[in-house]
């Protein structure tokens, strides 16, 4: 069957060129790069004593715990020295049977409360990794998200920072016990009997060679690993959020394909990853078992000799004591293995938490005081990509209250200069001012809070229509949700839904037609009372009944506001104070509706089109 996949998945080698080029920017690093892991270590500085407090239960557990050796070689011991005995005293194996117990008893307790200081511990670090994520996410630029898939957004804030929580929990605790039990372990051997530690003695320079090896290989492979799961998360996402466009086209067995191949891809991966995982670990099994046999040999030839003191007893203990040594040199392994899936996660989130927003705030910004709507364009160039302006040179300006209307087919740039007021990106040359005030120089919020923005297609959150609308507004009580609707004329609307202001709009408002939707964004601009207020295609998607609606609204709504419209039908903007016909980003007419008419130009063929249409 893998075959069979891979076959089908050379032959779509071109649909899937594209994902392949766009994820392999991802950045590398270093088999074990100690500054990342410094990085990693100031995200837990904040809960320090938290971890202290883990590793005060933690270690005298570990220490408890190791008990069990010695106790097992005085029962051992007792019980031989006295098989002899007529009437052994059986209160004696009692007593070392109750003590262990009680030691055991009290490991379990010390135990019990480390998981949970540790794991709180832990978990504290996930959730600000994730709230920092989230809070660095909404202050991103648009440019970001135009050039970032959702899959790979997602991925830096669920799985990749899920690779790092087992790290994070007990990254600290974990370092520190085993090395601590490597070392008493070695130093309880030596006690025991010195014979039996050299005996064993020279696995130990085996041991650093296997780790040493293994260690060069293993940070690429799980660099390799973790790109592989985030190709297959991206396309996943990608897929699903464009499935509309995948059922139109037909294309669910091409689709299919493409994911067969990163599914291959990520199986290979993860099957590398096994196989050196898989030589490793036996390795690290079979020095184990070679110094059991070696300390059973040897411990048995100076037992039946009578060169070991402490009897059985002590051979059994530097048995024990040897796979307390070997444990934690095995769980080293394994905790490497964690720490290069985790650094694998933590480059990625890192990298995000760095990328500095394209748009924000300069040091000297100052807040915009309440607007009075005059805006102004001075020669602004602007390009999503600074080699290829989408505006040249464009200069207007619209006085406040007026109605800006913006005419042009798709692509000419209408929508940029809504997005330059808006600040959501900025232009490369030129400056954009409101109210006199350069838009680069003030706050973001005090920008966004007056100035107001419907789409095309707005993005309804899942909740009520009454949450929905009060987005915008938080603070609004219901009773101010209502009277915005009324006033909007909105409220008969939606009062005729199913449960009223309460129905559940679904998933990005799955349950909401259209114009449904964009009555609902009306309320919720309107609700915000902004300065400033900007329609890109807001009655494209409208019913002619609902667009009927929206007209009688618009007056109310525009009222007192300055105004900029994006729109292919000409009777939402014919009233306007001025109207630009843009063309490949540059302005090449302007005037109001009558003014246009009389012109004869661009705007002239475009309303006689309309017209016919109309009839």
């Amino acid at each position: 069957m893998t075959i069979a996949l891979l076959k089908k998945s050379k032959a779509n080698a071109q649909d899937l060129q594209p994902i392949t080029e766009d994820l392999q920017v991802e950045p590398k690093y270093a088999k074990l790069d100690m500054k990342l892991v410094r990085r990693m270590g100031r995200a837990l500085y904040p809960y320090r004593w938290q971890y202290i407090f883990g590793l005060a239960l933690v270690i005298p557990q570990n220490l408890l715990e190791m008990q069990g050796p010695r106790f097992m070689k005085d029962l051992i011991n007792y019980t031989t020295d006295r098989a002899t005995t007529p009437n052994p005293q059986v209160s004696n194996v009692a007593w070392i049977i109750v003590m262990w117990a009680l030691v055991l008893i009290a490991a379990v307790i010390f135990q019990r409360f480390a998981i949970l200081v540790c794991t709180r511990a832990g978990e504290s670090v996930q959730f600000a990794t994730r709230r920092a994520l989230f809070s660095h996410l909404q202050r991103m630029s648009m440019s970001y998200y135009d050039k970032t898939k959702l899959g790979r957004i997602i991925s830096r804030c669920t799985s990749d920072v899920n690779s790092m929580r087992e790290v994070n929990v007990w990254g600290i605790t974990k370092v520190i016990v085993l090395t601590m039990n490597i070392l008493f372990a070695a130093a309880m051997l030596a006690y025991t009997d010195w014979r039996l530690f050299l005996s064993v003695a020279w696995l130990g320079p085996v041991l650093y060679f296997a780790n040493r090896k293994y260690l060069s290989i293993s940070g690429a492979m799980w660099q390799t690993v973790r790109e592989g799961f985030t190709r297959v998360s991206t396309n996943l996402a990608e897929n699903i959020t464009g499935m509309r466009v995948v059922t139109a086209f037909d294309r669910q067995e091409p689709n299919l394909d493409v994911f067969n191949r990163l599914q291959v891809d990520n199986t290979a991966n993860n099957m590398s990853a096994a196989r050196v995982n898989g030589l490793y670990q036996p390795s690290l099994e079979l020095i184990r078992f070679v110094g059991r046999v070696i300390i059973l040999s040897y411990g048995a030839y100076l037992f039946a000799t009578g060169h070991i003191v402490g009897g059985v007893g002590a051979v059994v203990q530097s048995f024990m004591y040897w796979d307390w040594f070997m444990n934690p040199i095995i769980e080293f392994g394994n905790f490497y293995n964690q720490l290069m899936q985790a650094m694998a996660g933590a480059e990625r989130v890192f990298n995000l938490l760095d990328t500095p927003p394209e748009v924000q705030d300069v040091p000297n910004a100052v807040p915009l005081p309440r607007v009075k709507g005059h805006i102004k364009f001075e020669g602004v160039t602007f390009g999503y990509n600074p080699d290829r302006p989408v505006l040249h040179d464009v200069n207007f300006e619209v006085q406040p209250g007026q109605t800006l209307a913006l005419v042009g087919a798709t692509g000419s740039g209408k929508s940029s200069i809504v997005s330059l007021i808006s600040r959501f990106y900025q232009p490369q040359k030129g400056r954009v001012l409101i109210d006199g005030y350069d838009v680069r120089h003030v706050t973001s919020d005090s920008l966004h809070r007056q100035t107001g923005l419907v789409l095309q297609v707005n993005y309804l959150f899942t909740g009520t229509v009454m949450e929905n609308i009060r987005y915008a507004k938080p603070g609004a009580t219901d009773e101010d949700v209502i009277r915005a609707a009324q006033e909007l004329g909105s409220h008969e609307s939606i009062a005729m839904l199913q449960d009223g202001y309460n129905t559940e709009v679904g998933e990005r408002g799955a349950n909401m037609s259209l114009g449904q939707r964009q009555l609902i964004c009306f309320t919720r601009a309107y609700l915000a009372d902004p300065r400033i207020f900007m329609l890109d295609e807001a009655t494209s998607a409208v019913d002619t009944a609902t667009e009927q609606l929206v007209q009688n609204s618009l007056e109310k709504l525009l009222a007192g506001r300055t105004t900029v419209i994006v729109a292919h039908r000409l009777s939402t903007i014919m009233s306007a104070d001025q109207i630009l016909v843009i063309e490949a980003g540059r302005i090449v007419e302007r005037g109001n509706h009558r003014e246009l008419l009389a012109q004869g130009g661009k705007y002239a063929h475009l309303y006689e089109q309309f017209a016919m249409h109309r009839e």
